[in-house]
């Protein structure tokens, strides 16, 4: 496997796919972000005890031999510093390093391999943070990889490029680019985690400052920097706190964290992880590239050298760069010199494991190794990538995109739900499906939910799959990485360059999604990541079904249903019995979507609307937004997150916090507040009166919502339960007719109620009252296919031509909004 080193570095440090960055170069915003997925990490570990960890590392390799007998005064160097004041972890590194290198050196004798060298990244990578204005932290402190050399060579033409007083970035693509196991060093065994492997179901889970600070910093450097920036399935690190060290394996289901090692006394668990990993290669290090993986490496036919391939790959990547205008630099530089991969030799379709050859570079990559970890990369055909007139080709019309995620097993399959919503590959605005499925035996599972408020392990709930279970017979979820191949490459959404473009895309992608809906498929995600703009013809291209639901059809209408639909809704099904989860970019999302999980048609409507509210104040000219209270806000370069953070408020340190706020923050939006945009008369007219019609729909919501509030209030009195027939939740509500079918049985519920006090009685009797009300006043139920008639209804022909702004006055720095690099 060839990896191959960047010429230079861009200037961002992460792909993030968050909306609310200031700038990719904020350390204090990374250091915060992290801070918030820490509960997440903990509830996501698994601690085993050191065999069993070392035996499932030593489970791929066939036969592996006993271990060769080592010096056992391996790290007898290493010093302790438990009572020692002011003494410093760098003092630490040269004998770890010396320890981990005569291991692989040994081993490399005995067993005929080449050696994993030891790193040291440190002090190089230390002037590098200061540069891109990271904290030192943010460098790991050693390195085990198969690729020493040219990580070196990184290092030494970074330092000649200092001398010359020219800045080299060696960030993610350069130390990352090449797989892997990073090392941390804390001096003190303070720093380590209380958690020890046990048979009973209870684990010590609360972490000191010391420890939470090394599992932030751990977390960051796998999630923010090493993970997107190659094709994993899992990633091994290592932390060293003092006299102690653990093994940890990182995955999309979870951490699996060893029991902790005494290194210094006894280093033969050393030994066996490091020939684990020497025996495997970089496929044992946790890399999808190699024989009957995700990717294998591209052989070019006869009669292409190296450097031939090379250059067309760098003439792809300028095709791509100038199409997509990216707002940092350097991307053709990088894309080109990472390579190129073909798909590795599992797909049962010859079609489409020889048609296409992709730049190893992701056009698209998200932060966080768990989860769904989708990353897209650019395709080509490869009869055109070989063609012996490939630079005669309009090859921009060969580009695709190959999209991967790390999905739940029991969800249905994102090509299931193109395929159901567009049969025939015939609507227009929405991405054409060319492939999908599953890499083989790419299972992945978590073991244990430990909960850190409690601190103790829950079970999670039972999935209809078969339950894989751990030595103690818990269950856990299960992931299996998934592949779908779209014809289209789209750009992102916010390098419109005028209102009028932004809401003609927005217009085109709802007529698509209108199309799907007529097929029972509601989006559930719509967001600045999923309304593109096709590179090839400039109209509006809706992606990513990843997770769309499909909608039973009515009794009358099933008649219709097709073989496709039947299965996927056996498998909606299924997943129905699983815990109901709220999906989306939180955002974006609907405002019911604070208090219910049922998805509906009119959630994704209502998300068009944030989506233009959020695009206008971050980027259009000229805003001016008018409170009720009299507080007028221009927006301006300087103050356009501040404004941003005052209507959409997704801060807080725990996610389901965070949406309740940007839900509250939202509906006070609708009621208190008018955009006003003197240059721009029809957006400022169809913002307000999208506003306007969902600020009625929420007028009708919450009188229903307080009459089911009262009713439970009287239950609570009287029963100390609520009955199997109590009515839905009204945000569930879809149309005008069951609004009518939700307050008959609320008034049927409110008869069959046993005697109870007065004042409760009539606390229903009053919320009921104004709830119909209500309904008089409002006259019907919004129809969310006015949100499409209102964008239908803009002239955009006669909208300002140049009236889309980069979100900062430092564009090339802050990457059109601090970060959100995601162009698909």
């Amino acid at each position: 496997m060839s990896f191959n080193t960047p010429s230079k570095q861009e200037k961002t440090g992460s792909e993030l796919s968050l909306e609310d960055a200031t700038s990719i170069h904020d350390a204090s915003y990374m250091r915060d972000l992290a801070r918030g997925d820490v509960e997440s990490v903990i509830k996501n570990c698994t601690i085993l005890s050191v065999p069993v960890f070392l035996d499932e590392m030593m489970a791929t390799i066939s036969q592996p031999p006993p271990a060769p007998a080592m010096d056992a005064n391996l790290f007898k160097g290493v010093p302790a510093y438990e009572d020692k004041k002011g003494a410093l972890e760098k003092h630490m590194y040269a004998p770890l390093r010396e320890g981990f290198t005569a291991i692989a050196q040994k081993l490399s004798t005995t067993l005929k391999t080449n050696p994993i060298a030891c790193v040291e990244t440190y002090t190089s990578m230390n002037t590098i943070a200061e540069e891109q204005a990271f904290d030192a932290e943010f460098a790991p402190d050693l390195y085990l990889t198969l690729h020493e050399g040219p990580i070196n060579a990184l290092f030494k033409a970074r330092n000649e490029a200092k001398k010359k007083k020219k800045v080299m970035h060696v960030w993610r693509e350069s130390l990352f680019h090449y797989p892997g196991v990073l090392i941390e060093v804390k001096r003190s065994a303070g720093a380590d985690f209380p958690w020890v492997a046990k048979k009973e179901d209870t684990y010590d889970a609360a972490l000191n400052g010391e420890a939470k600070k090394l599992l932030e910093q751990i977390h960051r450097y796998i999630s923010y920097a090493q993970y997107p920036a190659f094709p994993y399935r899992f990633i091994y690190c290592i932390t060293v706190t003092g006299a102690y060290m653990r093994f940890w394996k990182w995955a999309a289901t979870g951490a699996r964290v060893s029991d902790r090692i005494e290194y210094r006394k006894s280093p033969e668990a050393v030994v066996r992880f490091i020939q684990a990993l020497q025996m495997g290669g970089d496929p044992a290090i946790g890399t999808n590239v190699g024989p009957g993986l995700l990717f294998d490496d591209y052989k070019p036919p006869k009669g292409m050298s190296e450097k031939e391939k090379f250059r067309r790959a760098e003439v792809i990547a300028a095709l791509y760069n100038n199409k997509v205008k990216p707002a940092w630099e350097d991307w053709l530089e990088a894309a080109a010199s990472s390579g190129v991969w073909q798909l590795g030799s599992w797909s049962q379709n010859e079609s489409i494991t020889d048609s296409y050859i992709l730049l190893q570079y992701p056009i698209y990559s998200t932060i966080s190794i768990f989860g769904r970890g989708t990353r897209c990369f650019l395709a080509v055909d490869r009869a055109a990538f070989e063609h012996k007139d490939f630079d005669k080709q309009d090859l921009t019309s060969f580009f695709h995109t190959f999209k991967t995620s790390w999905q739940f097993i029991v969800r249905s399959k994102e090509n299931d739900f193109y395929t159901v919503g567009d049969p025939g590959n015939s609507i227009k605005y929405l991405a054409s499906l060319l492939g999908g499925g599953v890499l083989p035996n790419s299972q992945q599972s978590a073991a244990m939910f430990v909960d850190q408020v409690k601190g103790r392990v829950e079970q999670l709930p039972l999935y209809p799959e078969p339950p894989i279970k751990t030595r103690d017979n818990s269950h856990f979820y299960q992931r299996e990485l998934r592949w779908v191949l779209l014809k289209e490459v789209g750009r992102r959404l916010t390098t419109v360059e005028s209102s009028g473009e932004l809401v003609q895309t927005l217009r085109q992608c709802l007529s698509a999604y209108g199309d799907i809906g007529n097929n029972r498929i509601i989006h559930r995600d719509i967001s600045a990541n999923n309304i593109l703009i096709n590179i090839t013809t400039g109209e509006g291209l809706l992606v990513d079904l990843d997770s769309a639901k499909y909608m039973q059809r009515s009794e009358s209408d099933k008649s219709k249903v097709s073989a496709a639909e039947k299965r996927l809704l056996q498998r909606e099904q299924e997943h129905a019995k699983a815990r109901p989860v709220i999906t989306g970019t939180m955002v974006f999302s609907s405002i019911a979507l604070s208090r219910s999980t049922i998805p509906r048609w009119w959630h994704d409507y209502e998300a068009f609307f944030w989506l233009l509210v959020w695009c206008t104040i971050r980027h259009v000219n000229g805003v001016t937004l008018v409170w009720a209270d009299g507080d007028l806000v221009l927006i301006n370069p300087e103050n356009r997150q501040k404004a941003l953070d005052q209507v959409f408020r997704y801060e807080a340190a725990r996610v389901d916090e965070a949406r309740e706020q940007g839900a509250k923050a939202k509906l006070e939006f609708l009621e208190n507040c008018v955009m006003v945009l003197p240059d721009n008369q029809q957006l400022e007219t169809l913002i307000n009166k999208l506003r306007i019609l969902f600020k009625e729909h929420y007028t009708l919501i919450r009188s229903l919502q307080a009459v089911m509030d009262a009713i439970r209030r009287l239950y609570r009195v009287a029963r100390k339960d609520v009955p199997d027939s109590f009515p839905r939740s009204p945000f569930s509500i879809a149309s005008e007719d069951s609004v009518a079918i939700y307050l008959s049985e609320i008034e049927e519920e409110i008869k069959n109620m046993p005697n109870t006090t007065s004042y409760a009685g009539e606390e229903v009797t009053a919320a009921l009252t104004r709830a119909k009300a209500a309904i008089q006043q409002q006259g019907t139920f919004p129809d969310y296919h006015a949100v499409e008639k209102l964008f239908n209804g803009l002239d955009v022909n006669h909208s300002p031509l140049m009236d889309f702004l980069p979100f900062t006055p430092k564009a090339k720095e802050d990457d059109e909004g601090g970060g959100f690099k995601s162009l698909f």
